[in-house]
Order: structure tokens, then sequence, then C-alpha cells
């Protein structure tokens, strides 16, 4: 009989295909993934049955349903609107003002906004809406 003991081996944890694992999964995820512009605002904008391409980055003015707004991002109120879609006219009279308004703005907030963008001398406005399904 062979009472000799025998070295145990130590237990080792392979870690090389862990993290092989891991980058894939990561990779997966980085691939999938959708990026979309946010918006400061809630917006549930109203449906057409088409969309058109508007062109370069356009001046974006967004409209809430309470009738807050936000110029690129950036919430402001009406008179603060005024002045700086100007500013934004004396640079480049030709830019695109994309009107983003929730279906439930009430009427008088999207026409302050037109009025202010006329004012401005922005004559390219767009009416930003959703794919109906």
């Amino acid at each position: 009989m062979n009472f000799r003991r025998h070295p145990r081996e130590e237990p080792e944890i392979n870690i090389i295909s862990m993290v092989d694992v891991v980058l894939v999964i990561l990779l997966f995820f980085m691939v999938t993934t959708t990026f979309t512009k946010q918006s400061t605002l809630r917006l549930d904008l109203p449906a057409a049955s088409q969309t058109a391409a508007v062109p370069k980055a356009p001046i974006t003015v967004d409209i809430d349903a309470a009738g807050r707004l936000a110029l690129n991002g950036q919430s402001l109120n009406a008179g603060e609107l005024r002045q700086r879609l100007a500013a934004l006219a004396r640079q480049d009279s030709n830019q695109v003002l994309l009107l983003r308004a929730d279906r439930n703005t009430i009427q008088q907030h999207v026409v302050t906004v037109l009025d202010a963008a006329r004012q401005a001398g922005l004559l390219r406005v767009s009416i930003a809406t959703q794919q109906a399904s």
C-alpha cells in the first residue's frame, strides 16, 4: 500500500477567460445602445405622416405643456428667448429654428416663439413631430 501523501494542487482561478467574457458583454452593450438627444423639458410631440430632414445643427426651442421654454437645452423665459434669438440671428440669418412643442401646449406659447423668431430675423422654421404609428 502506498501511504505517502501526494502534494495537493492549489486551486487557481483563471481570470483571463472571465475578463474576456466581461469585455465581450461590454462590447455587446456598447454596440446595441441607442443614443438619443435628451431635452430638458418633457415633451410629447404631435404625430405626422412624414418627417422632414433638418440641415446642419438648428437652433432648438422646446415648449412643454405648461409653456416653459428652453433654447438649445437651456431654460429661459420669453424675454430672454427674444434676446438670444436676436443674437443668434445676427451670427447667421439663414439658421434654421427647430420648434419642438408638446402636443398639449397652448397655441399662444407657439405663436410667441414664432413671433420672437420673426422679429429676430429667423425666417426658416421647422416644427418637430414624431412618426405616426
